[in-house]
């Protein structure tokens, strides 16, 4: 069920692949497809951190899977200790955006104020730092903030299923094992 890399194309290609051909992209070609890949992504790593099983593969592909979408992908992996904070709401953002420009036949802008205001609030650690007057813009916030969480979730996807690490669960789990008889608290 694990899925093999498409050919021997890497994550890295893939990246500037897609760094390419949004270069040129209008505004929505770049929500969509920047989502796209989003979701994407966040199959692979649910896929690399899940056991390798059928019931996995029954979760994130086919119709009507339950991890089938970005909206389920974002919230599942959060869940399962992959995504931070800063991430699960990033990822939220561009989703939010991306049904904007979706699901609009008079097209959307990152003009529009609500729009502008999801971009705005991108974590700050991931956007640019202003050293030309164009990396200011609406579109090369989001394609730098989207990039860096592509990355860093790329990071993680290789660490899980090819270094065959595990991430350290953040809830301490309960014991099982039953208690025979407890001391008294004093």
């Amino acid at each position: 069920m694990k899925q093999p890399p498409s050919g021997t194309e890497n994550f890295h290609d893939r990246l500037n692949r897609l760094t390419n051909l949004l270069h040129d992209e209008d505004e929505r070609g770049l929500v969509l497809t920047s989502a796209a890949f989003a979701e994407d992504l966040l199959g692979r790593l649910i896929r690399a951190y899940l056991v390798d099983v059928k019931s996995s593969s029954d979760l994130l592909d086919g119709f009507n899977a339950p991890l089938g979408t970005l909206s389920s992908r974002t919230k599942g992996a959060h869940a399962l200790g992959l995504l931070s904070r800063d991430q699960l709401t990033d990822l939220e953002h561009l989703r939010k955006i991306r049904n904007e420009f979706a699901h609009s036949w008079e097209g959307c802008s990152f003009e529009r104020q609500d729009i502008a205001d999801r971009i705005a609030t991108l974590c700050p650690t991931r956007i640019p730092t202003g050293n030309g007057d164009d990396d200011a813009t609406p579109k090369n916030k989001l394609r730098s903030s989207i990039s860096c969480i592509l990355t860093e979730l790329d990071v993680l996807t290789r660490l899980i299923g090819e270094e065959r690490r595990r991430i350290q669960p953040q809830a301490m789990h309960l014991s099982l094992t039953p208690v025979t008889k407890r001391p008294p608290i004093k």
